[in-house]
C-alpha cells in the first residue's frame, strides 16, 4: 500500500529521509527497495556492530569474578527513624503512680447486664443454672402468619 510520501535514500551514506536506517543501523523498507532494484545484498549495508565477527570480538575477553568482601569494608545503610512516635522500650513498674488525667478500668470487676453476676459480661453470659433468662434467637426461614397471607 502506497501512502503517497517519498523518501530519499543514499546508499553511500547509509541513510534514508525516514531516519529509521540512521537510528538503528539496519536498512529500512525504503532502502531495501532500492537495494533490491540494484540487485545487491542487503547484508552489506547493515552496520558492522551487528556482524558475527564484531560480536565474537566483543565477547572474546573473559572477565574473572572478583571477591569484593576482601577488598571493601561492609557498609551498612544509615538507620532511619520511622515517621511515627518512637515506641517505649521499658515497662512501667506496677507500684509507680499513674497519671491523674487518664482514668483506667484496671481492677474493676465486670458485672453481666443480663444475669447481674460478677465475673463475666453480657457477651460471654451462658445463663446460670436455676435462672430463667429469656434468650432471643433469630430463626431463619420461618414465616409468620402475616407474611404467609397474600394481600
Amino acid at each position: 500500500m502506497w501512502s503517497g510520501s517519498q523518501h530519499v535514500v543514499d546508499l553511500v551514506q547509509n541513510s534514508c529521509s525516514c531516519r529509521i536506517w540512521d537510528l538503528t543501523g539496519i536498512p529500512c523498507m525504503h532502502a531495501l527497495a532500492v537495494i533490491h532494484l540494484k540487485n545487491e545484498f542487503p547484508e552489506t549495508y547493515v552496520q558492522t556492530w551487528y556482524t558475527k565477527q564484531t560480536q565474537l570480538q566483543i565477547y572474546s575477553n573473559f572477565v574473572s569474578p572478583v571477591s569484593l568482601l576482601n577488598m571493601l569494608p561492609i557498609l551498612l545503610p544509615p538507620l532511619r527513624r520511622p515517621p511515627d512516635r518512637p515506641t517505649k522500650v521499658r515497662r512501667k513498674e506496677p507500684d509507680k503512680p499513674q497519671k491523674i488525667e487518664r482514668l483506667s478500668k484496671r481492677g474493676v470487676e465486670m458485672r453481666c447486664s443480663k444475669c447481674k453476676i460478677i465475673g463475666h459480661n453480657k457477651r460471654s453470659c451462658k445463663g446460670e443454672v436455676g435462672q430463667n433468662i429469656p434468650v432471643k434467637r433469630h430463626q431463619v426461614g420461618v414465616r409468620t402468619q402475616q407474611q404467609a397471607t397474600p394481600i
